[in-house]
C-alpha cells in the first residue's frame, strides 16, 4: 500500500507492504500501481482541457465528432443529447458498467472494437439504454465513448493526448497509459493480489479500455492533480485548471451528484471531489478538498485493499474535518 496525503501544500507519502508477495521486495514511492477508475478523473480533465482549448464542446452532441463508430440510436422519449459532459458526469444513459480487463498475453480489441462489443472483446456492445440527462447511472461504457470522441476530435491516440495535455503539465512523470506496459517497465509495477493474497497470473490483468481504467500511476503523481485543483482555488491561472476549468469539473452534471470524471460532495462553495478505483487486484481511492488545499490518494496491490484505502481516507476525513465519509463512491 502507499498513500499520499496533503497539509500545507506539501505532499506526504507513506508505504507499507510489498510490490510482490513471491520476490517480498518491498514498495516505494515510484512503484506504480493501476489507477484503475480513477483514470475516469484524468480522462474527465482532457475532456475539459481540450474543450477550453475550442477543440471540442463538453455540450454539444458527440456524434459530431464520431469517425469510426456511430452513436447508437437514444430510447424513445429522449429530448437531450449524449455529451462529453454527460459521458464523465455519468449521466449519459450508457450501459456496461465496468470492465473485467484481459489476462496476460491476451489479444487485446481495439477502441472500435469494445464499443461494438465485437471479438476479441470480453465486454458487451455499448448502448444508450436511458435518456440522457435523466439519472445518473456509473458507466465505464461511456467513458469509453468519451474516449473515441476525444481521439477522434484531436486525430490523436488517448495516451498521447492526455499525456500532452494533463500528465506532462501536471508534472505526472510516473505515470502513463500502458495497456499492456512495455517489458522494461514491469520491474517498476505493483503486481496484482486476489483476496486470498495469492498473485493474479501474468502479474495483472491489461485494460485496453484507456479512459476508464488504464492509467499506471503513483500516489504522489495523483496528488498532483489535487495539488493543481488547489492552486486553481486560489486563482493560479498556471495549471491545467486555469480559468474555468476547476469550475467545470466540479459542477454537477445534470445536477445529480457528479462532476466530469468525479463524485461530489460537500456544499457548492467547498465542493469536494472523490473518486475510487478497482480493478482486479488493484484497490484505490482520492479525495481533493480544493478550497483547504487538502486531500489525499491511497492505492494498494490486492483485492482485499478496499477497506484500506476506505480507513485511510476516513481517517484523514475525521482529523480535517471534510465534508465527506467512507464508503467512497465510485
Amino acid at each position: 500500500m502507499c498513500s499520499s496525503d496533503l497539509e500545507g501544500g506539501s505532499v506526504k507519502l507513506a508505504q507499507r507492504g510489498v510490490r510482490s508477495v513471491l520476490s517480498g521486495d518491498p514498495v516505494g514511492p515510484d512503484t506504480r500501481y493501476q489507477a484503475a477508475s480513477m483514470s475516469k478523473t484524468i480522462a474527465g480533465l482532457a475532456a475539459m482541457k481540450l474543450s477550453i482549448d475550442g477543440r471540442v464542446s463538453l455540450d454539444g452532441d458527440v456524434s459530431l465528432y464520431l469517425r469510426r463508430w456511430p452513436l447508437p440510436a437514444l430510447p424513445p422519449g429522449s429530448s437531450k443529447p449524449v455529451t462529453l459532459r454527460r459521458l464523465f458526469g455519468m449521466t449519459a444513459g450508457c450501459n456496461v458498467p465496468g470492465y473485467l480487463g484481459y489476462a496476460a498475453g491476451a489479444v487485446l480489441p481495439d477502441d472500435v472494437q469494445i464499443l461494438q462489443g465485437a471479438s476479441p472483446a470480453n465486454s458487451p456492445a455499448v448502448r444508450i439504454v436511458q435518456a440522457p440527462g435523466s439519472a445518473r447511472a456509473y458507466s465505464g461504457g461511456g467513458c469509453q465513448i468519451g474516449q473515441v470522441v476525444l481521439e477522434d476530435a484531436a486525430n490523436q491516440s488517448f495516451a498521447a493526448l492526455v499525456e500532452h495535455l494533463v500528465l506532462n503539465p501536471l508534472g505526472m512523470s510516473d505515470s502513463a497509459f500502458w495497456q499492456p506496459p512495455p517489458a522494461s517497465k514491469v520491474p517498476g509495477l505493483a503486481t496484482a493480489h486476489d483476496h486470498d493474497g495469492r498473485e493474479v497470473a501474468g502479474h495483472f490483468h491489461a485494460y485496453p479500455e484507456l479512459a476508464a481504467a488504464g492509467l499506471w500511476s503513483t500516489p504522489s503523481d495523483l496528488a498532483q492533480l489535487i495539488v493543481a485543483m488547489a492552486k486553481a482555488a486560489r486563482g493560479d491561472r498556471t495549471t491545467p485548471f486555469a480559468d474555468r476549468g476547476l469550475s467545470e469539473m466540479l459542477t454537477s452534471v445534470d445536477g445529480l451528484g457528479y462532476g466530469l470524471g468525479v463524485a461530489l460532495a460537500g456544499s457548492p462553495g467547498d465542493r469536494v471531489a472523490m473518486k475510487r478505483g478497482n480493478n482486479l487486484g488493484f484497490r484505490g481511492g482520492l479525495v481533493a478538498c480544493p478550497k483547504s488545499g487538502q486531500g489525499a490518494v491511497v492505492m494498494t496491490n490486492g483485492d482485499g485493499g478496499e477497506p484500506i484505502v476506505d480507513a485511510v481516507l476516513d481517517a484523514l476525513a475525521r482529523h480535517y474535518k471534510w465534508p465527506a465519509r467512507a464508503p467512497w463512491p465510485e
